[in-house]
């Protein structure tokens, strides 16, 4: 099945199940409200949560035995850890893969466009989308110029560029 499919992503969801069952069934993670939250899931990005780093070894056990079944492998180059919490600081023991590949610690991930950084609560940065912003008015700016009156810039600012700037603000919460 190609990627860009039609049905991809309904088969995909049917072939990746397995694995949030199997990680359900572990009872340890995190946990909202009795609903657990110790794996998320937005197409083939995964984001596993644990209250602990041996319990985050332990999901990723979990999901690499499952990932092994399904003939599926985990990216160890594109897979990170981050920490949240009063000790998001501290220097964290290894996470590794099955193949001994250890995933790096950072203080941001990327996740479906959004980026996540490292603090004592859950915070969102918006540089990249500010920085994104001033790229997509610079490229308008550079092909209209002058030539356009003050109205129609501003107009075009906030079709074109505003967007940028607020994508996923909904979600995460901002900071002062």
């Amino acid at each position: 099945m190609r990627q860009c499919g039609v049905f991809s992503p309904f088969l995909f969801a049917i072939f990746i199940d397995s694995i949030v069952d199997k990680v359900k069934a572990t009872g340890v993670g995190c946990y909202l409200n009795s609903v657990c939250i110790s794996i998320l899931l937005y197409a083939d990005d995964i984001i596993l949560t644990a209250p602990s780093v041996s319990t985050m070894q332990h999901l990723l056990d979990v999901c690499q035995q499952e990932i092994d079944y399904v003939d599926m492998s985990i990216n160890a180059k594109k897979s990170f850890c981050i920490r949240i919490g009063p000790r998001f600081n501290v220097v964290c023991c290894r996470v590794v893969t099955r193949d001994n590949h250890e995933l790096a610690w950072c203080s941001s991930i990327r996740y479906l466009g959004r980026y996540i950084t490292s603090a004592t609560t859950f915070r969102s940065s918006v540089n990249h989308n500010k920085q994104a912003t001033y790229r997509a008015f610079n490229a308008i700016f550079g092909k209209v110029g002058r030539a356009a009156s003050a109205e129609v810039m501003v107009q075009l600012f906030n079709s074109k560029c505003l967007s940028i700037l607020y994508y996923g603000t909904d979600v995460c919460p901002l900071t002062t």
